[in-house]
């Protein structure tokens, strides 16, 4: 947790919507110390913050702290407010949310990434900042503290480990020598690991040779590279079906952000080191068809867990499209 001079906090910016709560202001909550919780549903270290910022709202919401969760885009479906209610639905968030979809919010508190804590004073002073993951131990010492300026008296044991959630079972957490977080679209991956050159916006027929380097991604077949990720593209004379492939380093699990081009659903299906997935390996969002056959039916864009494992181990993904609007944006371990 990082100290700051104090300033006067901005207010909300361009926010298109609520959910969980009226509208909000940084002047109407002067009083209140509060927590700003710059995230998006994309980030998993994001979705790792969720039972924390859920645990101090509950812990000290009687001594006037307030919790507000100013969402924010890092794809252009996050804007979709359909979509952030689903995704607030699938991970129980009932703080006041924000729907920061221009990303002004998370400009005017300095942003660059995701998440980012803001502090601010019962007198509107943003006090401390937190980038990126942190544990409750981080906040929990700072917001007493900011409470008790207030003249509240919160009393009670500190929290001495996460509480307990369904997220990260789901999605696992981070450790060294994890495999990296890939982003597939052209504005973040300069190219894959096939040896041919990808033109951007426009159909491309990708070969692969078989041979992959690690934490590298390949595709198979007919695709058309995006700014966010890339399309499937059907009609790709290939002789194995069209796939993208990363053969990662270490994991226990191994997460997807995949949606479809058109909002309808879609369907892929899911092999590691060329076989279906076992009963045991299935993620969350992952199952088995009465064939054998490992699948994950696309319904919205969001992370999807689609295998795991009890301990960090090493294997090639394959992950074949089964409809033909089927989008790829990034690879997530956990």
């Amino acid at each position: 947790m990082d100290i700051i001079p104090a300033t006067p906090a901005p207010e909300f910016k361009e926010v298109t919507g609520w959910a969980n709560s009226k509208p909000l202001s940084i002047k109407g909550l002067k009083g209140k110390v509060v927590v700003l919780d710059c995230w998006t549903y994309t980030c998993i270290f994001c979705l790792r913050t969720i039972p924390i910022m859920r645990r101090l709202q509950q812990k000290y919401d009687k001594h006037g702290l307030q919790v507000v969760q100013a969402h924010s885009a890092e794809y252009h479906f996050a804007t979709d407010h359909a979509n952030i209610k689903r995704a607030l639905a699938r991970y129980s968030v009932t703080e006041p949310v924000a729907f920061d979809t221009a990303n002004k919010t998370w400009e005017a508190y300095g942003n660059m990434y995701w998440p980012k804590h803001i502090l601010v004073d019962h007198n509107g002073f943003v006090r401390y900042e937190h980038a990126g993951y942190g544990g409750i131990e981080d906040f929990e010492e700072i917001v007493v503290e900011l409470l008790e300026e207030a003249g509240k008296k919160p009393a009670g044991e500190k929290e001495q480990n996460n509480p307990h959630d369904e997220i990260y079972d789901t999605y696992g957490m981070h450790f060294y020598g994890m495999a990296p977080e890939i982003c597939i679209g052209y504005s973040r991956l300069r190219r894959f690991g096939n040896n041919q050159t990808l033109k951007p916006d426009a159909p491309n027929i990708v070969i692969d040779h078989g041979s992959h380097d690690v934490n590298v991604v390949y595709l198979r077949g007919k695709w058309i590279w995006q700014r966010e990720g890339v399309q499937y593209s059907p009609g790709g004379k290939e002789q194995n079906p069209a796939a993208v492939i990363m053969n990662y380093n270490a994991a226990k699990r191994v997460h997807c952000i995949i949606g479809t081009s058109d909002g309808r659903p879609g369907k892929v299906e899911i092999k590691i080191d060329g076989n279906y997935l076992t009963k045991e390996q299935l993620g969350r969002d992952a199952k088995l068809e009465g064939n054998g056959v490992s699948i994950a039916t696309i319904d919205w864009p969001f992370i999807h867990n689609l295998a795991k494992t009890t301990k960090p181990e090493t294997h090639e993904i394959e992950i074949i499209p089964r409809s033909d609007n089927f989008v790829f944006y990034t690879f997530v371990f956990g």
